[in-house]
């Protein structure tokens, strides 16, 4: 994938981006003058090394006047961009040797300069590289905007938790995936997770924000219908969601690191949110349809089923964050992201190894 990058600044500040770009494969660039003395500098590069530049732009750049950087998803280019092959590179650099007597000379050279691009490949990865294709910025960009409380959420977790109830009352399996395809709790719990990772109180109390107001929503509505209608505790879809499980651990971390790969990797979130609903909105509506019946102790087990998703999605996808290199900007900003982190860390798995041993008691069960 490629990225073109929209650089818009002074026309004096041209000089200071050249040499911060050295170090960064470009594939094209091009500069336009604009009125006012400004300079609109357009580069295409692998989304791979878009990650490192905008970095390293916001960094050093974003306190200028006039400064504006935008980010655009390429979706083909021509003509067609070659990989560079290591042998090629070696062939090169044994030509340039030149004549034998000078060999061992340029050898030392070579070993010397080898050495030197090593520690400034090294320092450049541990600074700017990820495993995430989408840019640090870009991955932000993402998931505030699906973190965000608006009537679009609202109304998609009401009408989510009208006709997940509708199938779980009908004992009708379909419904109740075709319910998850909604998937509106993915936004607010991956948004979560990233604050905690990148150390943002600003989007963590939005995304805990959001992610109460749907939980909250979801499980009135329930209760409502739990009133209305008759419910068969009984019934499969429902038996099989008032108890937590070894197999309910195991959906809900795979569905936290999946939901959040799911945005780093730039990939639709329409199946991995149907994993994530699916661990989330089925015993929230269970707990308010038995609340509603009056079924109390198994609204209990429902419930509890849906902490436990709750925190094992959490969880993962905090893991699933950091092992991709997702971090914060600025070096004082790490100092806050990894305080929020160990916090977060400690109160998720003690919550989970609480969870697990009531699994071993056999409590949770009803």
């Amino acid at each position: 994938m490629l990225r073109e990058i929209e650089i818009l600044m002074d026309s004096q500040e041209v000089s200071q981006i050249e040499p911060l770009l050295d170090d960064f494969e470009i594939i094209d660039n091009n500069q336009i003058p604009l009125p006012e003395d400004k300079i609109l500098w357009k580069i295409i590069v692998t989304a791979e090394e878009s990650s490192g530049i905008l970095d390293l732009l916001e960094k050093k750049l974003s306190f200028k006047s006039g400064f504006r950087l935008n980010v655009k998803q390429i979706e083909a280019s021509l003509p067609r961009r070659e990989e560079k092959s290591e042998e090629s590179k070696e062939d090169k650099e044994e030509k340039s040797e030149g004549a034998r007597d000078q060999k061992q000379t340029a050898k030392e050279g070579k070993e010397k300069e080898e050495k030197e691009e090593k520690e400034e490949k090294k320092d450049k990865e541990d600074k700017t590289k990820t495993t995430s294709a989408l840019s640090r910025m870009e991955l932000y960009t993402e998931v505030q905007s699906a973190a965000v409380l608006n009537t679009p959420f609202i109304m998609l977790v009401f009408f989510s938790a009208i006709v997940a109830a509708s199938g779980l009352l009908q004992d009708n399996v379909p419904v109740i995936v075709g319910a998850m395809v909604i998937a509106p709790l993915l936004g607010p719990n991956i948004g979560l997770a990233l604050a905690v990772t990148i150390g943002d109180l600003e989007l963590g109390r939005k995304a805990i924000f959001t992610n109460l107001t749907g939980i909250i929503l979801a499980l009135l509505v329930s209760v409502f219908i739990g009133i209305l209608v008759p419910a068969d505790p009984m019934s499969r879809e429902i038996m099989v969601r008032t108890a937590v499980g070894w197999g309910d651990i195991v959906l809900a971390l795979a569905a936290g690191a999946a939901g959040s790969l799911a945005f780093t990797t730039g990939i639709s979130g329409a199946v991995i949110g149907v994993m994530i609903a699916v661990a989330l909105l089925p015993p929230l509506n269970v707990a308010g349809i038995l609340l509603g019946a009056g079924e109390f102790s198994r609204a209990g087990g429902a419930f509890l089923l849906f902490l436990s998703n709750f925190i094992c999605i959490n969880l993962s996808a905090i893991v699933t964050f950091n092992l991709q290199g997702i971090r914060p900007l600025n070096w004082w900003e790490e100092e806050k992201a990894k305080k929020a982190l160990a916090t977060s860390l400690i109160i998720w798995l003690s919550m989970l190894l609480l969870l697990i041993f009531l699994i071993y008691l056999g409590v949770p069960s009803f």
